[in-house]
């Protein structure tokens, strides 16, 4: 577990070593930079010149989570103790938060000759937050399946957590094609912020930033298909309406709509087609989809955490918290009811085969008890009594006599 981190460090050392030898700043800033970029790959914050910016690119920071999900898995796949299960707990938690402390009093110490902040100690939180969904994400479902059969827990919650990653897959599938198709419409505003600038470098950079910041904007479009307004500063966007104000010069925000035409209101019917069709082509029982419905909200409510955030003079940008999980909720709590009610009345259940046998076995005791109190009987009483009163019934001799007095023997 300590590889991945062990790497990214080595690669945030190399990266802010070559931006400051390619931009000619001097050295002086290596500590500080270092550190803001240690804290935007886990997620964080950075602050600067009185201006905090948690909207950090979240391509990087989630290679990074999928790098130390899967090395923890490759840890825990085969067998595994409790014991071990602790330590390493202990490890993916305790080095990443460890050198996010380290990063602060790098940026504190700095802030007394550059234009660096600590960060808000709640934005940090994130990290914490980030290293515990690695670790979740990699200890993987047989694992809790596992940990599940233990401590006496339904195994179903973890189907349950497994559909709920279904659905909220499908819909940020589906969010990065509705993304792809808005920025080819808004092709204009796309090489409007590339050609603002002369510098070869420069237009690498921005196409760069915006691969970087690609899942934010799908995270952004999986809230507003889901029916929730998208927050950008002053800016309110959704498919109900659109009210813009100028936004940075990223290519990647052509992604965001300009206007909302009559017909956007559809789109709201593409989370209904996800969950229908995540449900029938996986079907669970009413709780396993109900209970799903909950993990798919609080999934999403941490990926919006990761999203969104201040940005300098804009203030909050993201998604609206509460309608957007409240909404990612009720879609697929209202479509897992329905198709897995439908699925109950045309398969409807059989009745287990140990409740029809208790069923069947009351009358069976029964007469089974009344045979054994017969047969007692029977046993107490004497062989020659038994005989005597069940006579055994044999053929009666008819004795033939002649007209001489013979019997046909004598003849």
């Amino acid at each position: 577990m300590a590889i991945p981190t062990g790497v990214a460090l080595l690669l945030v050392i190399i990266v802010a070593v070559a931006s400051l030898m390619f931009t000619n700043t001097s050295m002086v800033n290596l500590p500080a930079t270092i550190a803001q970029m240690w804290l935007s790959l886990n997620l964080g914050a950075v602050s600067g010149s009185g201006e905090v910016v948690s909207v950090l690119p979240t391509l990087a920071g989630f290679l990074f989570l999928w790098a130390i999900a899967s090395r923890v898995h490759r840890a825990v796949k085969h067998r595994v103790s409790i014991v071990d299960l602790g330590v390493l707990t202990a490890v993916v938690v305790a080095i990443p938060l460890t050198l996010t402390v380290i990063a602060c009093l790098m940026l504190f110490d700095a802030s007394s000759v550059l234009n660096v902040d600590v960060p808000p100690w709640y934005l940090l939180l994130r990290t914490l937050l980030f290293h515990l969904s690695a670790l979740f994400l990699g200890m993987g479902p047989r694992l809790w399946h596992a940990l599940a059969r233990r401590y006496g827990a339904p195994e179903w919650l973890i189907d349950a957590i497994t559909q709920s990653f279904r659905f909220l897959i499908a819909l940020a599938t589906v969010s990065t094609i509705v993304a792809l198709i808005v920025t080819a419409i808004n092709h204009t505003t796309f090489t409007a912020a590339l050609t603002g600038y002369d510098d070869t470098s420069a237009t690498i950079a921005l196409i760069v930033m915006s691969l970087l910041y690609l899942p934010n904007i799908v995270i952004f479009g999986m809230g507003m298909l889901v029916g929730a307004p998208l927050n950008f500063g002053e800016a309110s966007i959704s498919v109900f309406s659109v009210n813009l104000v100028p936004l940075p010069p990223l290519p990647i925000l052509a992604a965001l709509p300009s206007s909302a035409p009559s017909w956007a209101v559809a789109l709201l019917l593409i989370p209904a087609v996800v969950a229908t069709w995540v449900c029938v082509r996986h079907p669970m029982r009413l709780a396993v989809n109900a209970v799903a419905a909950v993990f798919a909200a609080l999934f999403f409510l941490v990926l919006a955490v990761f999203a969104g955030g201040t940005l300098g003079v804009y203030n909050y940008v993201g998604l609206y918290l509460l309608p957007a999980v409240g909404m990612v909720f009720v879609y697929f709590f209202i479509v897992g009811m329905l198709i897995a009610g439908i699925d109950k009345l045309r398969n409807p259940p059989v009745v287990p085969a140990e409740v029809t046998e208790e069923v069947a076995s009351e009358p069976v005791e029964e007469v089974v008890e009344e045979e054994a109190e017969e047969e007692e009987v029977v046993e107490e009483k004497p062989v020659e009594e038994v005989v005597e009163e069940e006579p055994v019934d044999e053929p009666e001799t008819v004795v033939e006599e002649t007209n001489d007095g013979s019997k046909p023997e004598d003849r």
